[in-house]
């Protein structure tokens, strides 16, 4: 039973909002700054998680007797810690003042999550909220063809590895 990949669509990328809740007996404990470090604010008792999620769908061949196509889904979740984590290189390269290249973001990508093909890195940099502004405004219109682009120039660099 061999299969074949026809072709790899993304059917879904969005950064979802989830409104979170502190704990009272946590919230009583933190302080958080207002300008000063004599001014305390009260902190909010809602925060949110903001998690990325990438659904990657290929049709698919299987061959026994005959063809016989079918299509895969399969679902990829990016968790807000590692979102955060990803926001802050990109974010540490622009304050340094240089521009962040597709190049730049694959990078980051590849170093906090450890692994990525261009479908689901580009869904990901495309990724837009529910109401359907741009997670990453600057990568809004990235494909995977600069995303796979990229990736070549970083393996040839030998920034990694097959």
């Amino acid at each position: 039973m061999a299969e074949e990949e026809v072709g790899v669509v993304i059917a879904r990328a969005e950064r979802l909002r989830i409104p979170r809740t502190l704990d009272s007996g946590r919230l009583a404990k933190l302080r958080a700054f207002k300008t000063r470090i004599t001014d305390w604010a009260q902190p909010s008792p809602q925060v949110y998680d903001e998690p990325i999620i990438v659904t990657l769908k290929a049709k698919r061949e299987m061959r026994t007797d005959g063809v016989m196509p079918y299509e895969v889904e399969r679902a990829f979740d990016h968790f807000h810690v590692d979102v955060i984590r990803f926001e802050e290189l990109v974010d540490r390269k622009k304050g340094a003042g240089y521009v962040v290249s597709a190049k730049d973001a694959v990078l980051a990508y590849m170093l906090v999550f450890k692994r990525g093909s261009r479908h689901l890195i580009a869904g990901f940099l495309s990724s837009k909220y529910a109401d359907g502004t741009p997670a990453f405004p600057e990568f809004k219109d990235v494909k995977p063809e600069t995303v796979g682009q990229a990736l070549s120039r970083l393996k040839t660099e030998e920034w990694t590895s097959a």
